[in-house]
């Protein structure tokens, strides 16, 4: 769950151009990070785009700041050493980063919206980052959202703050910390005690409300499952790909189970945008993705990783397939290349690795 939260950290496109800071492996203190991503989103200008006065842009060093530390909290940034995470080497093996690169390396030019605005793979990249990372508060959330299906930001802000919070804050804090879970299940009563609304906004508990709660509507905005109907409305996005029942299904799986669902069931309703791969492009893509992990994971690497990549590089190419295709496909090249293509358990006790040798491996 994701403890350290800003109020303006409310836009998940600005965290692909991270990653690619950290690229060559050097670490780099947060606020270089922050200074350098400020230095790049402050060219960029999209006048069309500002017309409709997007929320949590970045505008100065400290808002920038706030978004790395979001990106530490998603593991994009691996906090201890400085470089980069587990998520934010699965990013870089995405073709979406691509255009990051340059970005950061001077040779493109992206508008605004380009910065903001993400792509379907990207929306379920993030969702996948955030349902694994903010995992139960965020799981709470968006239950609530798919069935209220409309709702104003204030009423969302309680519930999230006075219902899903403690309850989230519960499951994950420690017996150390119980007086933070103890502390928000008073949050009511002492909002409640509060009669004045002007005193009520200004108060250090608002204030909290404002920085934990909001930032996540703004992130399943971002990721398509709802949308803005209004000045601090939001209501279900019935335009998606995402089916409502399978992301109310999806927020009730434990932590362990989420990647299994996320890339099996829940991406059945893509089959009516994307066509199906067959086995030599599932196959075809495997490789590749592995190609490209193996860089920054080494020879070994995480075995469910591998194929949920596959899947992603799969739909930013057009076509879709679900983890059980990905993984026959693995296990049929093991079979027909069992030298070069096998599974190694995991290093205490963790998941099962893949390795490849691509080498004069013809499909």
């Amino acid at each position: 769950m994701i403890l350290e939260a800003h109020g303006d950290i409310c836009r998940l496109g600005y965290l692909r151009i991270i990653p690619c800071l950290l690229e060559d492996e050097a670490p780099k203190t947060f606020d270089f990070l922050a200074s350098v991503l400020h230095e790049i989103v402050r060219g960029v200008g999209d006048r069309d785009f500002l017309s409709g006065r997007p929320i949590g842009l970045i505008t100065s060093p400290v808002n920038a700041r706030n978004y790395v530390t979001l990106a530490a909290e998603l593991d994009l940034i691996e906090r201890r050493s400085q470089r980069l995470g587990v998520f934010g080497k699965l990013y870089l093996c995405s073709r979406s980063a691509s255009r990051f690169r340059r970005l950061v390396e001077g040779d493109r030019s992206l508008r605004l919206i380009d910065l903001l605005m993400l792509n379907d793979a990207e929306k379920l990249f993030f969702l996948w980052n955030i349902f694994v990372r903010d995992h139960p508060f965020i799981q709470l959330i968006a239950s609530w959202a798919i069935k209220r299906e409309k709702f104003r930001r204030q009423e969302a802000m309680i519930y999230a703050m006075e219902e899903a919070y403690p309850q989230a804050l519960k499951r994950v804090m420690p017996r150390s910390r119980m007086k933070e879970v103890q502390e928000a299940e008073r949050f009511r009563e002492r909002r409640l005690m509060i009669k004045d609304k002007i005193e009520w906004i200004k108060s250090s508990q608002y204030a909290k409300y404002r920085h934990i709660a909001p930032p996540r509507f703004e992130w399943l905005v971002d990721c398509g499952i709802l949308k803005r109907s209004g000045r601090g409305k939001y209501e279900v996005n019935k335009q998606t790909i995402y089916d409502p029942g399978r992301i109310l299904k999806l927020a009730s799986m434990p932590s362990d189970k989420i990647e299994h669902y996320f890339f099996g069931d829940f991406l059945k309703p893509f089959e009516k945008v994307y066509r199906p791969a067959d086995r030599y492009e599932a196959s075809r893509a495997l490789l590749e993705t592995y190609s490209l992990m193996s860089r920054y994971f080494g020879e070994n690497v995480d075995l469910l990783k591998l194929e949920c990549m596959t899947i992603i590089s799969l739909i930013e190419a057009g076509s879709i397939a679900d983890l059980n295709t990905i993984h026959d496909a693995f296990n049929s090249l093991a079979i027909q290349f069992p030298d070069k293509v096998y599974v190694t358990p995991g290093t205490k006790g963790g998941p099962p690795l893949a390795y490849i040798d691509a080498s004069n491996l013809e499909l």
